[in-house]
């Protein structure tokens, strides 16, 4: 059951439905929305009234403004009208709205003021106009990490059990796995979607990151293991047949991510499933992907060679690359719409829509170097406590680059712990990379050509693995 049926006129109305979704969202308020034009879709517009179980219906128009009254001509439940500024500052599109004759009321907000249409349905509605308090923890956005992990325990049980059908190179659990062909050869598979980053980018109207976002996510686990990368597939899910441009920017995307990886695309599926998927605005879709990469079983890199002493190198991130987005989302959109310019002067969309850095040339300059690399974590989801994959240790962390101001707007708006921050971001380090002391200056020297690379601490003898990130009192153990 939808409580609400936001119309928009155009498009170009997103700003305004995006203060209308934001604030039902913090109410609790089911809503679909749907584009629908009175003028050039009279016939869709009268059928998407008709066919709604909605209890109030949210209209928002500008110019002309003729779809609110036209909702209210169809239907006899409350519709609210969103005048939008346009050249006359909105005050045609007010004027149009308020001015219904008799017997066809149109409750009409303020200019703009999607807010109130939303606070004003829910009093409609009777619903409590206390807003639900900003999300804190990432448990608290809706994805709860101890959950999760019980989940994994319950289907790792299988994976493990299937181990006894190969020779598997790797213990369950670490980035990616391998199987060893011959004495020469080991493959491995590593498989990850883009997430709810997705929806960011059908808010942006933008599909141009997000084919890179989904290889980086599968190509960086497979280095972390040794592997180098040869080939990619990818699995595009979507409600409906996607127009070209939507496409071709995802098509786009994949390619040059691909092409930086030097490797293939081999192929791929696409689905069309409109009784799985939803969008916000667009037609929803799903992104996600598989890398294959090959090694010698002597190339293969676990941590278990990592020792006391061994030093910490932190490669930079290009902000929350594909993380963390649930509780990010929830907090970013609680202050600012889509378009908005973010106090360091750039919009949020070209924030949040950063393209996740792919490490595999980073990976391939140190192979080639013949670098003793011992150790390398991808820092996604769960942030810092993905380095407890490599090894039983601590892992002190005694010096800290300066923050990226994403995160401190994120820390700031959700009242947010450090360590709670330290296990969902990435908080601006992309891969971390453990070599001996005295391989420490060629690495810098080698990471360098691409990205920024900085010194964090080193790794001690300890009972239990743990991360201890001592600029901002952080502990997080096994």
């Amino acid at each position: 059951m939808t409580d609400i049926l936001i119309i928009c006129g155009s498009k170009s109305d997103s700003h305004i439905s995006d203060k209308v979704t934001r604030t039902l969202e913090d109410l609790g308020i089911l809503y679909q929305l749907e584009i629908a034009s009175a003028h050039r879709e009279p016939d869709r517009l009268h059928k998407i009234v008709r066919e709604s179980n909605a209890k109030v219906f949210i209209t928002i128009a500008g110019l002309a403004a003729a779809l609110p009254g036209v909702v209210a001509s169809i239907t006899e439940k409350p519709v609210i009208g969103v005048p939008v500024s346009a050249k006359l500052g909105g005050l045609d599109a007010l004027l149009s709205i308020v001015q219904m004759p008799k017997g066809v009321p149109v409750a009409t907000v303020g200019i703009d003021n999607g807010q109130n249409a939303a606070y004003l349905a829910a009093r409609i509605l009777g619903v409590k106009k206390e807003r639900i308090p900003l999300p804190s923890t990432y448990a608290e956005a809706g994805v709860d990490e101890e959950e999760v992990s019980r989940g994994l325990k319950t289907i790792g049980e299988y994976v493990k059990k299937s181990f006894e059908h190969g020779t598997v190179m790797q213990e369950y659990g670490h980035f990616a796995n391998t199987v060893k062909i011959n004495e020469d050869l080991c493959i491995a598979l590593s498989t990850d979607g883009v997430g709810s980053k997705i929806l960011v980018a059908e808010m942006a109207g933008r599909y141009d990151s997000i084919g890179q976002d989904c290889v980086a996510m599968n190509v960086n686990d497979l280095i972390c293991v040794g592997i180098t990368p040869v080939g990619f597939v990818d699995y595009l899910a979507s409600e409906e047949p996607m127009p070209d441009w939507i496409l071709s920017q995802i098509g786009q995307s994949l390619y040059e991510a691909c092409k930086e990886s030097d490797i293939p695309i081999l192929g791929g599926e696409t689905a069309i499933l409109p009784d799985i998927i939803r969008g916000l605005h667009d037609p929803g879709l799903d992104l996600a992907g598989t890398a294959v990469g090959i090694a010698h079983p002597n190339e293969l890199i676990d941590g278990s060679k990592i020792e006391h002493g061994d030093v910490i190198l932190g490669i930079a991130s290009n902000g929350l690359h594909s993380n963390g987005f649930s509780l990010s989302r929830k907090l970013i959109f609680s202050k600012y719409s889509i378009t908005d310019v973010l106090p360091w002067g750039i919009t949020v969309a070209d924030e949040l829509l950063r393209p996740t850095r792919i490490y595999v040339q980073h990976f391939k300059d140190l192979k080639n170097k013949g670098i003793d690399v011992k150790g390398i974590a991808h820092i996604t989801g769960s942030g810092f406590k993905k380095m407890l994959r490599l090894k039983s240790m601590k892992f002190r962390i005694s010096k800290y680059p300066e923050l990226q101001p994403i995160f401190s707007l994120l820390k700031d708006t959700g009242k947010i712990s450090w360590t709670e921050m330290f296990t969902t971001f990435n908080m601006g380090i992309g891969l971390i990379v453990i070599v001996p002391e005295d391989e420490v200056d060629e690495t810098v020297k080698t990471i360098s050509k691409f990205d920024e690379v900085y010194r964090l601490g080193v790794v001690e003898d300890d009972d239990k693995g743990s991360v201890i990130i001592e600029p901002y009192g952080v502990t997080i153990s096994e």
